[in-house]
């Protein structure tokens, strides 16, 4: 084996090792505790799941700034920007109700 070539296995053998000890970054983490119970989470738009699960079982996500809208039937939607870091955060939300 010439020197370019042991070189070269020299190269793969490193890069090699340092993939391995790589460690993909945690993500964040939202758990909601929401009254009413059964309330609906939103992030960006998009369903996410309901109170009561995500109370128990917290959601992964990336971390950064996210719009959050947790809506209930007969209650008033509550709208929160957040900028979640990696790791678990916990929200309480208390809807206020509709007047009848």
């Amino acid at each position: 084996m010439g020197v370019r070539s042991a070189a070269l296995v020299g190269l793969m053998v490193a890069l090699g090792c340092a993939k391995q000890g790589t460690v993909a970054p945690e993500p964040a983490r939202l758990k909601v505790i929401a009254t009413p119970a059964n309330a609906s989470v939103y992030i960006d738009g998009h369903y996410f799941g309901r109170a009561t699960v995500l109370s128990q079982e917290p959601k992964a996500l990336a971390p950064g700034v996210h719009l959050m809208t947790v809506t209930a039937e007969d209650h008033f939607p509550h709208d929160l920007e957040l900028n979640l870091p990696r790791g678990e955060t916990t929200l309480t939300i208390e809807l206020r109700p509709v007047p009848p």
